[in-house]
């Protein structure tokens, strides 16, 4: 399980992992695609155009493209691109 991190909106929620341009997609409103998967109880979210990357490039760029967010924060990301995420227990 990932650990826990305190929003300021959502309060104590587990922490979640997404590339930047979903977190800039959240000030803009503009939408990116949002491409998700649960692995072992760790959520993350690429957009559209890191999801298109090479494995090879992604991890040579991983470092300054990840991001934090809350799990709710997570979940506003993924309704802004019209996709519901479903939680795991």
């Amino acid at each position: 399980m990932n650990a826990m991190l305190k929003c300021g909106t959502h309060g104590e929620q587990p922490e979640t992992y997404v590339c930047k341009h979903i977190v800039q997609a959240m000030k803009t409103g503009n939408e990116t695609g949002f491409y998700w998967s649960i692995e072992d109880g760790v959520y993350d979210a690429v957009c559209e155009k890191c999801n298109a990357m090479s494995d090879a490039k992604w991890q040579n760029r991983q470092t300054d493209l990840v991001r934090t967010l809350c799990l709710g924060c997570f979940k506003v990301a993924a309704n802004h691109n019209g996709v519901d995420v479903e939680e795991v227990a």
